[in-house]
């Protein structure tokens, strides 16, 4: 289990490597932005609306992790990529950061 703000001020993560850590969810501040191998694999997810942005990165990588949920028992098995725990969900917006840069 990750703290709630494990990844805060992390911005450039680009490999984590989190197989087999009995995870069933991921912080909500996961840094997806950059993130180019992610691997997850052996673990118990829970599939609920938190692992929406977790779909929506492996949708939109070539990674071939057919990572499966553990619970809800209605989706057990099911991968995390097609199941449809996670069709309904709303994804968070992000915030826009106008003047924050020089």
């Amino acid at each position: 289990q990750f703290a709630d703000n494990a990844f805060a001020g992390v911005t450039v993560l680009k490999t984590a490597h989190l197989e087999n850590n009995r995870l069933t969810q991921l912080p909500r501040n996961f840094p997806f932005d950059k993130m180019e191998t992610l691997t997850i694999s052996r673990n118990p997810w829970h599939c609920n609306c938190q692992l929406a942005p977790l779909r929506k990165w492996l949708k939109g990588n070539r990674t071939r992790a057919e990572d499966t949920c553990s619970t809800p028992a209605q989706y057990r098995g099911q991968p995390i990529r097609d199941t449809p725990a996670l069709r309904s969900c709303k994804l968070p917006t992000k915030r826009s950061r106008k003047g924050s840069r020089h």
